[in-house]
């Protein structure tokens, strides 16, 4: 049960980390290209793009995680975190490029 809730509270937190990095990802780079960012296409870049995303960023992360609980040294480990969660979010952002350009180009979330 202790392996569960630590899974599950791994997963929780890597998967908020994702949507906040994607998102901030998405409004710096295309934000300055609109008038006006706004809440509502906040809500609608989150939807559509960060949990696209993230979902299989941070499964895969808690899952190559698990196998990295055997490394000692602490900062050894907080800096292969680092790099592997920076990695699968490069993975993941590259095979759903297609999804983003296809989307972004068929509905843009910065227009009402």
């Amino acid at each position: 049960m202790k392996n569960t809730s630590k899974f599950l509270s791994k997963l929780l937190i890597v998967f908020a980390l994702s949507v906040l990095f994607v998102t901030f990802y998405f409004l710096f780079f295309f934000a300055p290209s609109f008038e006006a960012v706004t809440l509502r296409s906040i809500f609608k870049i989150i939807t559509q793009f960060a949990l696209v995303i993230s979902i299989p960023a941070s499964v895969l992360f808690v899952l190559v995680d698990s196998l990295m609980e055997k490394i000692e040294t602490k900062w050894i480990l907080y800096l292969v975190r680092v790099v592997v969660f920076l990695g699968l979010m490069y993975v993941v952002s590259l095979f759903f490029s297609l999804y983003l350009i296809s989307s972004s180009l068929l509905e843009n979330p910065f227009k009402e």
